[in-house]
């Protein structure tokens, strides 16, 4: 038979089960460039050392793509392109504050390079193509809305065996 402290330490187990720690997927875009130009991307990652923000070693996807215009023409890069990532995950923007920054490829001399924030010495965006030494730029924040997360499969799991074990408790009294 089972008593109330039984149920209760299902009730706790259940949720620290389904509380597991996922990572939450951003979708990110900065608008403003010559042209209407856009930047599109997402990122999915945790704030894992706890210390307020996401960062690139804390990330297990990245990617984004440039639209392009005559300045620097249409490119995507993706995690292994990421020089500098620095997020507060708490706010809907990122680049008017530091530490944060987006930058990738940055420091190359060829191919192509984005880099956005305070962290990397301005507010707003560049996009540059540093063969032909060109850029594109905006004062424009970058914009980040956080993507709905389903609930795991435990959670759904647990509820129904809770509702079971309540079922058989009410049957017995």
């Amino acid at each position: 038979m089972m008593n109330f402290k039984s149920l209760i330490a299902a009730i706790i187990i259940g949720f620290m089960m389904a509380s597991t720690a996922q990572a939450s997927l951003y979708n990110f875009s900065q608008t403003g460039f010559e042209e209407g130009a856009t930047i599109s991307g997402s990122f999915e990652g945790n704030d894992i050392n706890s210390n307020g923000l996401i960062q690139q070693d804390e990330l297990s996807s990245f990617s984004f793509s440039w639209s392009g215009n005559s300045l620097v023409s249409a490119f995507s890069q993706n995690l292994t392109d990421l020089t500098f990532l620095s997020y507060n995950p708490s706010r809907s923007v990122l680049g008017d504050v530091d530490p944060e920054i987006l930058a990738s490829n940055w420091f190359t001399t060829t191919g192509f390079a984005y880099v956005s924030g305070v962290g990397a010495g301005s507010q707003g965006g560049s996009v540059l193509d540093m063969t032909l030494g060109t850029e594109s730029a905006t004062t424009n924040l970058v914009q980040i809305t956080p993507s709905a997360v389903p609930l795991p499969g435990a959670i759904w799991l647990f509820s129904s065996a809770l509702l079971g074990f309540i079922g058989v408790k009410r049957r017995k009294i």
